[in-house]
């Protein structure tokens, strides 16, 4: 018995990331939803991958319907219902991760926002 909480309580505590040797600081995590994700990307152990910093690409109608519709870079975490900046995406919903350069504009935006 004593066992199995000591189980459960360090697979709790410990995340169970898979080491990644020569990643980029940020990777772009696209899903079979049609939805990318940019942020930090970790392999893990299981049925999950973690993604943190996590922001997103939002489009808002433009005025004139002639005109493009405008799109902003959006961190996680400042919607209604408040987020955590982490997420947890099953692995079976990830189509592919892309690394991104340092002379990518949305790696170069995230960086500048880090708290």
């Amino acid at each position: 018995m004593f066992l199995f909480f000591g189980a459960l309580f360090f697979t709790q505590w410990w995340d169970f990331a898979l080491p990644s040797l020569g990643r980029s600081e940020y990777q772009a995590v696209f899903l079979a939803n049609g939805q990318t994700y940019f942020g930090r990307y970790y392999d893990r152990i299981g049925a999950y991958a973690k993604i943190e910093d996590v922001y997103y690409l939002q489009q808002t109608q433009a005025a004139n319907p002639d005109q493009a519709p405008d799109t902003k870079l959006v961190r996680r975490g400042k919607e209604l219902h408040a987020p955590a900046a982490r997420m947890l995406v099953p692995k079976s919903a990830i189509l592919f991760v892309e690394d991104l350069t340092a002379a990518s504009p949305i790696a170069q935006f995230m960086k500048q926002e880090q708290p």
